[in-house]
């Protein structure tokens, strides 16, 4: 069992250790299991404060949602943005996604996540490390 797990762990290194992006079009540099690092045009931080950009279909574009005033939210339907960012799905199939930009404008993290609504907390805690960074 040992033997297997270390298989395993050697060929998901390996696969970081190579620079392609997690996403099968290469959309994005994948740093680790959760960290991004880069610009993407059309993606910018609110006001110089870490932003949450919400990539959803026009259906499920109007939440009401807010986050703490410490932070950006931006909700796009922009296909084109969506394919940029490797979250595809979120707006030609309304499987929503979002993506966190730190105060640069560098994304930073990428989910899809259909519940992001309810998902503040989480999204609050990833958002303050990004202040930090």
């Amino acid at each position: 069992m040992v033997g297997l797990q270390a298989v395993a762990a050697a060929l998901v290194a390996g696969w970081f250790a190579t620079g392609r992006a997690s996403a099968p079009d290469a959309g994005l540099l994948q740093l680790d299991l959760l960290s991004l690092s880069e610009r993407v045009p059309g993606l910018d931080a609110v006001d110089g404060r870490p932003t949450m950009v919400v990539l959803t279909c026009e259906r499920l574009a109007r939440s009401g949602r807010a986050l703490d005033a410490a932070y950006g939210l931006v909700v796009s339907t922009d296909p084109a943005l969506a394919a940029q960012v490797a979250l595809p799905l979120a707006t030609a199939e309304c499987q929503a996604g979002y993506v966190l930009l730190d105060a640069t404008g560098t994304v930073r993290y990428r989910t899809y996540d259909p519940g992001w609504q309810d998902h503040s907390f989480e999204q609050e805690v990833l958002l303050e490390h990004l202040t930090h960074d």
